[in-house]
């Protein structure tokens, strides 16, 4: 949809457009990236296994292309929600997200103390 020259003048089409970012928001883009960090941790030391089929298949190719595609799934999943903000629906799924993301890292942090305190393995 185009916006008119009118539109752009007023500022109507820019701010509903506009890109806003919440603290919900911004704590889902970086409890992501910690999920991401530590699921390639594990995975690199061998005490873990990814469960999803598709980024085991991206993990498989490529470390590098497993944190690319997590990252832009989520990120691009994000924009959406963002974009559309003023639905309710939108900003609850945001703020679920990221706690639903700080429960993974919290899981992440208890399974890297485990890991920590039986260090080295076999031993």
């Amino acid at each position: 949809m185009a916006a008119t020259a009118n539109e752009v003048q007023a500022g109507s089409w820019a701010q509903q457009a506009s890109f806003y970012t919440s603290p919900a928001s911004v704590a889902l883009l970086m409890l992501n990236l910690l999920d991401g960090l530590f699921t390639l941790l594990f995975l690199q030391l061998g005490v873990a296994e990814e469960l999803n089929p598709v980024m085991r298949v991206a993990y498989e190719q490529s470390p590098l292309l497993f944190m690319f595609s997590k990252l832009l799934i989520v990120n691009a999943g994000l924009c959406l929600l963002c974009l559309h903000r003023r639905l309710k629906a939108s900003r609850f799924a945001i703020r679920a997200g990221a706690i639903v993301y700080a429960i993974i890292v919290v899981y992440h942090l208890a399974f890297l103390a485990h890991l920590v305190s039986h260090w080295p393995f076999g031993a």
